[in-house]
């Protein structure tokens, strides 16, 4: 019907009606193939049938962890697909994820991952699963992967499922890791819910100087608030979104509660703040937003990053709170910030940017007055004639009511002065 779910058929020889399609026949051994390209295939032409899903894995435990094992100058490669494979949910976020990759580690300390290729993988290309300290995966090539490129995801417990529940204290999760230098690309081949990093009960992870492109969704998710302390710093995304809307090259929910000590030490629901700064973002495509900070996320410093395009650049919603913006520059955006009804004592704040806008008009949607009323002031605003709208005044207006001191607006930059602002910024 009009209104079922999507299903899967393989093998028929009827559907065989498009390149890259092909049909086994069983009886006579013969294997049937649309060919994506011009004239017959070459001679020399090799079909590769995979058969593992995977191709390395470092087992140990929390309490008896392997330990400084290296992988340096390895490739990986050809992996079966897993993406209809059982599925679970990995926190409270929108993912469903399969605890499965082509190199697999858990229960490990001081592992490197370096040097290697990861190349036409159809699932997941590596995980660090359960107890993971000071793993680092860097400099590598992640290329044509079938699901995700790297994943950080936990174990908690308090809910009678074993690895599922509110609680976090025990340390059962990947945490201080490094995810550095990475080049990443093509992905998401068939599993459409996929990312460059994917980290769900994970925290206190460092992501630097990786690059990542050409992906269906999100390039970087946070799939819940678990714990916090984590930074990503001097990355390169664009050309995420290309095949998936509502979210955009950074994605973060916070929907479910975790009790952990990642704050102060003591057991907490109160998360460590979460860092993003001096990073590249072009949100092209399909993105909605610079920084999707999605249903309830919390305590994030967003700072010293060059966003590009998007509907908006600052967004909190679905009673997200503590999320600071400062210090950035949003270029050629709809709208600076878009945000939820703030409670007293737990503002956003939005100071010290620059926003230039698609067209004149409002900068920004926050909570104008009241207990949580938002934090704004010392912008720079330019839009095609330096008519700037805030809380439905006129900015001058607006700021002799007492709001949004030292905010400025003018007309658009040349690309000269955006240029300098970038260098000055990064």
């Amino acid at each position: 019907s009009d209104t079922g779910g999507n299903f899967y058929i393989e093998n028929v020889f009827e559907e065989l009606d498009s390149p890259n399609e092909w049909f086994f026949d069983t009886q006579t051994r013969k294997l049937y193939l649309w060919y994506n390209g011009t004239g017959i295939p070459p001679r020399d032409t090799e079909f590769v049938v995979p058969q593992l899903k995977t191709l390395l894995t470092v087992m140990g435990s929390q309490s008896n962890p392997v330990k400084l094992v290296t992988i340096r100058g390895v490739g990986f490669r050809d992996t079966a697909y897993t993406y209809l494979d059982p599925h679970s949910m990995p926190s409270g976020g929108d993912w469903g994820l399969q605890r499965s990759a082509a190199v697999y580690i858990e229960g490990a300390e001081d592992i490197t991952v370096s040097y290697s290729t990861f190349l036409r993988l159809d699932g997941n290309a590596l995980i660090l699963s359960g107890y993971n300290r000071r793993a680092a995966v860097e400099y590598n090539e992640f290329a044509w992967i079938g699901d995700s490129a790297i994943i950080s995801w936990g174990y908690t417990s308090g809910s009678g499922i074993p690895g599922y529940g509110w609680d976090g204290t025990d340390g059962n999760q990947p945490r201080f890791n490094r995810i550095a230098y990475n080049f990443v690309h093509e992905l998401g081949i068939w599993e459409k819910q996929s990312s460059f990093y994917f980290q769900a009960k994970s925290c206190q992870n460092l992501l630097i100087g990786n690059i990542f492109f050409n992906g269906p969704r999100a390039g970087i998710n946070f799939n819940d608030g678990f714990g916090g302390g984590s930074n990503l710093t001097q990355n390169i995304l664009l050309n995420t979104c290309r095949e998936s809307g509502d979210h955009g090259p950074f994605n973060s929910w916070d929907r479910q509660v975790y009790v952990t000590k990642v704050r102060d030490g003591t057991a907490s629901t109160i998360k460590q703040w979460d860092d993003i700064s001096y990073n590249y973002i072009i949100a092209n495509y399909n993105s909605q937003e610079a920084i999707d900070n999605d249903d309830g996320s919390c305590y994030y410093h967003t700072h010293n990053n060059f966003f590009a395009y998007s509907g908006n650049g600052m967004k909190n919603d679905f009673g997200g709170h503590d999320n600071v913006h400062h210090d950035n520059i949003y270029s050629y955006v709809g709208i600076g910030f878009s945000l939820s009804p703030q409670w007293e004592g737990h503002e956003d704040y939005f100071y010290n940017n620059w926003v230039i806008l698609n067209g004149d008009g409002s900068y920004g949607h926050g909570t104008c007055s009241g207990p949580g009323k938002t934090v704004v002031y010392n912008n720079r605003i330019s839009t095609p004639n330096a008519n700037v709208k805030e809380c439905g005044y006129d900015l001058k207006q607006w700021q002799s009511m007492g709001n949004d001191p030292g905010t400025v607006a003018e007309t658009w930059p040349s690309d000269v002065d955006l240029i300098n602002g970038i260098k000055k910024l990064l």
